[in-house]
């Protein structure tokens, strides 16, 4: 049964193209190309384009050997263009990696550095956005037509609506598609030949792509010769393995930073119960030292009293002794204090 299952996800995974916008709590819409959707090449005007269509709406990816240009149209032609108020670039990635040179228009953006917005100028004009026309274009340095000759997937992040799109195109045919563009036709020399029977034409093998779930865009697509069963269950099973590492990794990291959650907690309670202990003992202390002060006053006022009751046996005799000169104070009025008293 489970082998079912994973030929079933494989299957469905093998159509052209698909999109992934059921769930409403989504964060981003996401339309993923495969290698099966072809180039259209136009020799002549030197351009080649890969179109997509979601919902009534086409995405034509477009290359003429300076630049990328992605449009947005309400047609397969690409003559009708959709028009837009405020269209966002927010990515643009090969292989999982963002593009270093959609980093540098980032970078050289006037106002912002976040994401490429409409309106706002990018020096030099290597990037640009025409949400009137629903195009983005990326001038290409050598660099980044290198990273599309050698990679696998190309990913382009908008903002279109309210939700974003990720749009995700298997560029694995992009080198082939390259020099059959830029192909010139060899030169042809007259010669005499004996007449012959031409061999029967050799069919080429078709080559089929294992692909990973969307959600895993560094694990590249295994070819495989579509007429070869076993061919194809090791390329499937191949992915499948890559998936389930990658999923053991997440999960490793999952339990990583959950270990390190629970370690925060348990110190910040440690620190939370330290700190009222202290608190408790502070209180104890000044409850304590209240305590004794309140003692001491009390054995102070007993003294004074009894001192007091001594003395007056003499003041009332109108005599004064110097032991009673600290309660003079209590003394009556006839009664001075004595200045041979120290």
């Amino acid at each position: 049964m489970f082998k079912r299952l994973y030929v079933f996800v494989f299957c469905f995974l093998s159509f052209n193209v698909f999109a992934v916008s059921d769930n409403p709590f989504a964060k981003n819409d996401v339309l993923s190309v495969g290698k099966d959707v072809a180039w259209s090449i136009d020799k002549k005007a030197v351009l080649a384009t890969k179109t997509a269509e979601n919902n009534g709406t086409f995405y034509h990816l477009s290359f003429d050997n300076k630049q990328l240009m992605l449009s947005i149209t309400s047609d397969a032609a690409g003559d009708r263009p959709k028009s837009f108020n405020q269209l966002e670039v927010k990515d643009v990635s090969i292989d999982g990696k963002q593009s270093s040179l959609f980093k540098w228009c980032l970078v050289n953006q006037e106002r912002h550095k976040r994401f490429l917005q409409q309106g706002l100028q990018v020096k030099k004009g290597i990037c640009s956005i025409d949400g009137t026309a629903g195009s983005f274009i990326i001038k290409l340095n050598k660099d980044t037509l290198i990273a599309l000759q050698e990679g696998a997937r190309l990913t382009v992040m908008l903002k279109p609506f309210r939700t974003p799109l990720e749009l995700n195109y298997d560029i694995s045919d992009f080198n082939d598609m390259y020099l059959a563009l830029n192909a010139r036709p060899a030169p042809v020399t007259a010669v005499a030949v004996p007449a012959v029977t031409a061999p029967a034409a050799i069919k080429p093998k078709k080559k089929c792509w294992a692909g990973a779930p969307p959600e895993y865009k560094n694990i590249k697509s295994v070819g495989y010769d579509c007429d070869d069963a076993s061919s194809k269950i090791k390329a499937e099973t191949q992915v499948a393995n890559l998936v389930n590492q990658e999923k053991e990794k997440q999960r490793k990291l999952a339990a990583e930073k959950e270990k390190q959650r629970k370690l925060a907690e348990e110190q910040k309670q440690k620190e939370l119960a330290a700190k009222l202990k202290e608190e408790e003992r502070l209180q104890a202390e000044a409850a304590a030292i209240a305590a004794s002060q309140a003692k001491q006053a009390q054995i102070d006022s007993e003294i004074t009293q009894k001192m007091v009751s001594v003395c007056e046996k003499y003041w009332n005799k109108g005599e004064h002794r110097c032991y009673c000169q600290k309660y003079i104070e209590h003394a009556p009025a006839s009664i001075q204090a004595s200045s041979t008293c120290k």
